[in-house]
């Protein structure tokens, strides 16, 4: 009886050891295995204002919902209160938000709320040679990937088809055909030739064309150790040149020196001027009907943003890239949404269908930002080429300073910018306007 007994415990203590390890076998096994990401939700900060790509990707959220499980929360805040919601809930760590939209200027004031990407992208093999290498640079910071260029602007010149055609005029490849295409026009026609904006302030809006001189010329901003450079000769020699469309050529109108971008865009549309350089967003507006003046409207033209003789253009690109916030609660189904909305495939299916519903000269809030898409050839035959030369814009295009000071940086080269375009001398300007950077960058801790 005690045998059967002692038996009897042996192989229940056998049967519970073997059921202890089948189910520490089976812990460990799924703890190995992905989790899973069905019934999600990514929340996603949007900055309000109807734009189009932000809307379709609302619109095709459904259909990566029914594809992956995961659930996508769209988030819309104010554009002036998009930096100070990302910050908040940067300093909370609270997981408001997965997934944030900012403008690139906003970067290195926030990187340090944001989750670097590089192991994502290593990982899951993701390709970020889909972009250009400007748009790109304005997601990294420190070697660090922290954001996805999906939407960006650069810099285009659009010119008036009808003059140009009436007056026999090509379309200008360099500063110096620029020039001389401006006086022919101002001299022939009740239209100036150009209408810039030297305005200050706007947050230096002004610095966009005069960055295009600069850069063209060879000059710089900044140098590698962060000493303001641009008052050296190639940036004089770019500054007076850009200020004398105004001053000695007097091809632009004297409101000009007041004008911010928008008042030179309006300007333009007006029918008051036979050329504008500026965001590429704009060429819709400049083609629409009820936008632009009835001789404005369709008769508008684009083109590559001129170059210094004998170098090459130089334009200048702006992005509003989408991150991953460190404090998300949710960070591999938020990888799984930022991978969906940059995939080639979504971006170009999205601005195909739009042109294919609208006319070419649609609004092109709905943007692409891949090199590849950029050069389709469908998209380019229903826009006449228009991707194709955004395209060359974004492969010579560069960007300001990625520094938290930079607005301060810009204000002050701003100011300077609207007090030469009002008669100050140009070296004089340029030397006071380097000296109060150079403090400010030292007093910041930049040459220590």
């Amino acid at each position: 009886m005690r045998k059967t007994f002692r038996l009897a415990t042996i192989l229940v203590l056998m049967l519970s050891l073997l059921v202890a390890g089948c189910s520490s076998s089976n812990s460990k096994k799924s703890s190995s295995e992905p989790e899973s990401l069905e019934g999600k939700t990514v929340k996603v900060l949007l900055s309000a204002g109807g734009v189009g790509q932000f809307n379709a990707w609302k619109a095709r959220s459904k259909a990566f919902t029914e594809e992956t499980g995961i659930k996508i929360e769209f988030i819309e805040t104010p554009y002036e209160n998009l930096l100070e919601d990302i910050t908040s809930d940067g300093i909370a760590q609270g997981g408001a938000y997965d997934l944030v939209v900012y403008l690139d200027s906003m970067g290195s004031s926030i990187t340090q709320f944001l989750e670097p990407l590089d192991e994502y992208v290593k990982r899951d093999n993701f390709n970020l040679d889909r972009w250009p290498e400007a748009s790109l640079n304005l997601s990294t910071f420190d070697d660090k990937l922290y954001s996805l260029p999906v939407r960006a602007h650069v810099q285009m010149l659009f010119y008036r088809k009808d003059i140009f055609d009436q007056l026999g005029l090509a379309v200008p490849k360099t500063w110096e055909e620029f020039e001389t295409v401006s006086k022919t026009i101002s001299e022939k026609t009740d239209l100036y030739g150009a209408v810039p904006y030297y305005g200050a302030g706007n947050n230096g809006q002004n610095l966009f064309m005069w960055s295009s001189y600069l850069w063209s010329n060879g000059g710089e901003i900044l140098d590698d150790e962060f000493k303001p450079v641009f008052n050296s000769p190639e940036g004089i020699e770019a500054t007076k040149r850009y200020l004398d469309l105004l001053v000695t050529d007097k091809v632009a109108p004297p409101a000009s020196v007041t004008f911010g971008e928008q008042d030179s865009r309006t300007f333009f549309k007006q029918g008051k001027a036979a050329m504008w350089l500026g965001w590429w967003w704009v060429y819709s507006e400049f083609n629409d009907k009820e936008a632009s003046a009835e001789d404005v409207a369709g008769n508008v033209g684009f083109a590559s943003v001129p170059a210094w003789e004998g170098k090459s253009s130089q334009a200048i690109v702006s992005t509003f890239p989408l991150a991953m916030m460190k404090g998300s609660k949710n960070k591999e189904a938020a990888w799984e949404v930022l991978k969906w909305i940059a995939e080639p495939e979504e971006e170009l299916d999205i601005v195909l269908k739009t042109l294919k519903e609208e006319s070419p000269t649609t609004e092109m809030s709905t943007v692409l930002t891949q090199t590849e898409n950029l050069r389709n050839a469908e998209v380019n035959e229903l826009t006449n080429g228009f991707y194709s030369v955004a395209a060359d814009n974004f492969e010579n295009a560069r960007t300001f300073p990625k520094i938290k000071e930079w607005p301060r940086v810009s204000d002050i080269i701003s100011k300077a910018i609207s007090k030469m375009a009002t008669g100050e001398p140009v070296e004089q300007e340029l030397d006071k306007a380097a000296k109060q950077v150079e403090k400010l960058l030292e007093e910041s801790g930049y040459y220590q």
